[in-house]
């Protein structure tokens, strides 16, 4: 009957296990693999691509600026050099216009004086001489003309006739004029045509501020071009060196030199600048190519570099950075994939197995074996639900061990030993069972004592009650004997009365122990009602925990709503937060599963309380009937007395036997029917009794 029992309350169990489940429909929600490689990946990607952009455009940017810096400064560096090869030679011919010796020699030519006959000429033609030889390399003469007499002479000792030599005639007078100091002419051939020179010339003021005549230095222009074929400006640029007038003087191609700027297949707008003056940066195409460039002035010559380097090796560098960014962000994207497909493993396998575990409880299936390694929140929860199986394992051993013990009672067997620890408040429900088990037992072993006693005692008062009924009904005819007999029947009821007051005093120890008994169930009773608050108090526990979920729901909804206001930047985050709140919504539903289960364990409990009622009622009907039996057995007690009274009246009256004859028979058989009821009263008592088992 135990057996069936149990079996139907775990086949109710099973059933209500299986009858709460989760619908989970395929593809209603995607990995958080994929979710975060999709929400992740694709942001990311699309930032690093965006970077890649700014970083191309910013490095482009700066490359280009590094580019025209370069191409600035080899610019200005020819420039520069072209520069102070001029300023050398123009202080040179400052220096001859300065000569006191040269001013004396103007100030001392008239008009038609030769200038040959004049008192200083020797010493000017040494100082020429010795000028042109300080660089005879590059200094093709040394000379000076006279305003006054128009007449020319140089260090080679040529002086040309009065009138013959008009400065007003020559083509750098008037920039001369309109300059108002030294200057270098527009290049020219040498009179042999072998070379091309630049002449540089130095006006000579009167101290009336007329112009008494002029000094100047005819240069060589072969080191100009030696000193720009050494200019290189990278791999394919090139330099152009052009006079004031715009000449090419230097070129790469030698098509181009001694021609002008304004004939080459060059940009407008690099003529355009270069005749208004406007020096600097330039992007302009020439000979079918895009170029970038500079150009600057050459100090006071006034010559201009214009400089030049085509697209592909301007923009090599930055096609360069633009290779090794996408290089290295490609190399990025892919290392940040394995990363977070990594990563996303990680989170994703505890979270499979912990699902999985929860299922298996949920089902009623505590045979759970967690492996999971982690030391962040996912192992916390593990290690949670595992105490939490461990703990609901313990509740179901304690559980079904007390109602096994209370099925024992309620058959009556009091023999039982307790196996588990009953850890917590069961431990008090252990104790109590083992001192109902002690003091029924004690109990049961007092009352089939006292009841053997009290049948003994019925039946010697049966007997003893028709002795005196026989006694009565002969002591008419035998007087003399009933002296005898009463004295027999006096030390008869005497220890008649002594026994009675012995089962008396036996019924009423029974009766104590019996309700000590009935007391110790009700501690049993409310032991086990303590048990049902226990659960109740389990059940407390779990609507916490529903509520930490309702809160980490809530707060996973603040997290997406968070991330939502982030943006792109706080898409990854919200997958995390939306993923939170799925594992929440789960742990509700398994919270769910285990209040079932408490529920089932709290029917249990009920259940024992019902055996144990039940008891309890049985215990108090032999309370009942013990108190009956005392009863009993007190008017036994006083009845004895009152035989004892009587019997010493017959003693002491013998005369009148013969009235109370009639009485004693009657009062026999009344004894005789009460030892009758004493009798089946203590045979019911030791029906009553057997039924425990007490060894």
């Amino acid at each position: 009957m135990v057996q069936e029992e149990d079996e139907m309350g775990k086949q109710k169990m099973d059933g209500a296990a299986a009858a709460v489940s989760v619908v989970s429909r395929p593809g209603a929600r995607e990995s958080i693999r994929k979710k975060m490689m999709v929400h992740t990946v694709i942001p990311t990607v699309t930032g690093l691509v965006i970077a890649g952009i700014l970083i191309t455009i910013i490095a482009g940017k700066q490359i280009q600026h590094l580019q025209n810096e370069n191409i600035m400064d080899i610019s200005q560096k020819a420039s520069y050099q072209i520069s102070e090869y001029f300023t050398r030679y123009m202080e040179i011919s400052r220096q001859l216009g300065a000569n006191r010796e040269l001013l004396a020699l103007f100030d001392e030519i008239q008009p038609g004086d030769k200038v040959a006959e004049a008192a200083g000429f020797d010493a000017v033609m040494e100082t020429m001489e010795n000028m042109r030889l300080t660089d005879a390399e590059n200094i093709v003469d040394v000379w000076a003309a006279d305003v006054d007499s128009s007449q020319f002479f140089e260090d080679t000792g040529y002086v040309s006739e009065i009138g013959e030599w008009d400065i007003t005639s020559r083509s750098w007078y008037n920039e001369l004029v309109a300059a108002g100091t030294t200057i270098a002419s527009e290049p020219y051939l040498t009179a042999s045509g072998s070379e091309m020179v630049s002449s540089i010339v130095t006006p000579i003021y009167g101290e009336d501020g007329a112009l008494k005549g002029v000094s100047g230095v005819d240069l060589s222009l072969g080191a100009v071009t030696g000193m720009m074929q050494k200019q290189k400006l990278g791999e394919t640029g090139f330099l152009i060196l052009m006079t004031q007038a715009g000449m090419i003087m230097y070129a790469d191609d030698a098509a181009l030199i001694h021609t002008y700027l304004a004939d080459a297949e060059i940009d407008e707008s690099v003529r355009a600048g270069f005749s208004a003056g406007s020096y600097g940066t330039y992007h302009y195409r020439y000979a079918g190519d895009d170029n970038y460039g500079y150009m600057t002035q050459a100090g006071d010559s006034r010559w201009v570099v214009l400089s030049g380097m085509p697209s592909l090796e301007y923009n090599m560098d930055m096609y360069r950075v633009i290779f090794s960014t996408v290089l290295l962000f490609t190399v990025m994207i892919v290392v940040m994939c394995i990363v977070i497909s990594r990563i996303a493993m990680g989170i994703v396998r505890p979270i499979q197995e912990l699902h999985v575990a929860a299922d298996k409880i949920a089902q009623g299936d505590l045979q759970v074996d967690l492996q999971v390694d982690s030391n962040d929140e996912i192992g916390e929860v593990a290690q949670s639900i595992e105490k939490t199986v461990v703990r609901l394992k313990d509740y179901i051993n304690y559980i079904d061990e007390i109602a096994n013990v209370l099925n024992e009672i309620a058959q009556g067997n009091l023999v039982f030993t307790l196996q588990q620890e009953y850890a917590g408040e069961f431990g008090k429900i252990k104790t109590a069972l083992e001192n109902i088990s002690f003091t029924m037992i004690t109990t049961i072993e007092a009352i089939t004592s006292s009841a053997e006693q009290v049948t003994g005692g019925a039946g010697q008062i049966a007997q003893a009650a028709q002795s005196l009924a026989d006694g009565a009904t002969s002591q008419a005819a035998a007087v003399e004997e009933l002296l005898a007999t009463v004295t027999d029947i006096s030390e008869q009821v005497r220890d008649n009365a002594e026994y009675a007051r012995s089962a008396a005093d036996g019924a009423g120890d029974v009766r104590r122990k019996i309700e000590l008994s009935n007391q110790e169930m009700k501690q049993v009773i409310a032991a086990m009602e303590e048990i049902n608050h226990c659960s109740n108090a389990i059940n407390a526990i779990i609507s916490s925990i529903e509520e930490i979920a309702d809160q980490t729901d809530l707060l996973s909804l603040n997290a997406s709503i968070e991330a939502a206001r982030a943006g792109d930047m706080g898409k990854g985050f919200a997958v995390v937060a939306n993923e939170v709140g799925n594992l929440a919504r789960e742990s509700v539903q398994a919270v769910q599963k285990s209040t079932e289960l408490i529920k089932n364990s709290q029917e249990a409990v009920k259940r024992g309380m019902v055996l144990v009622n039940g008891t309890a009622e049985r215990l108090s009907e032999s309370v009942s009937g013990v108190v009956g039996l005392a009863e009993q057995m007190s008017g036994l007690s006083e009845a004895a007395v009152n035989q004892t009274k009587d019997l010493e009246e017959v003693v002491n009256g013998i005369n009148q036997i013969a009235s109370v004859v009639s009485d004693n028979s009657a009062m026999s058989q009344e004894s005789a029917a009460s030892s009758e009821e004493l009798s089946a009263e203590a045979t019911s008592l030791n029906e009553m009794v057997g039924i425990f088992h007490i060894k």
